[in-house]
């Protein structure tokens, strides 16, 4: 059976509506899918910000912590070097 020009003009423009309802479902998906990665992305620099932060706040009580025992060894040393040097001057 030979089909009309009209019958296949037909059969093309349901075809057409098919892919134009599945291109429109593609589009949709992309549309959530774009919306979903923004909310992700801000997210993500939000915690990376609050963790650098909270980093900065860790590094400067180390900084704070080195800074007391470096002094705490340096008057230790200078008052051993003090001690030696007193005992050496006397017993001379």
């Amino acid at each position: 059976m030979a089909a009309t020009v009209e019958e296949r003009l037909a059969s093309l423009e349901a075809s057409c509506a098919s892919i134009s309802d599945r291109l429109g479902a593609v589009e949709q998906r992309l549309t959530s899918l774009e919306q979903r990665l923004t909310t992700e992305v801000g997210q993500l620099r939000s915690e990376m910000g609050q963790l650098r932060q909270e980093m900065r706040g860790e590094m400067g009580q180390l900084r704070q912590e080195v800074r007391t025992q470096f002094y705490f060894i340096m008057t230790f040393m200078a008052a051993t070097f003090g001690a030696l040097l007193s005992v050496i001057l006397t017993t001379r």
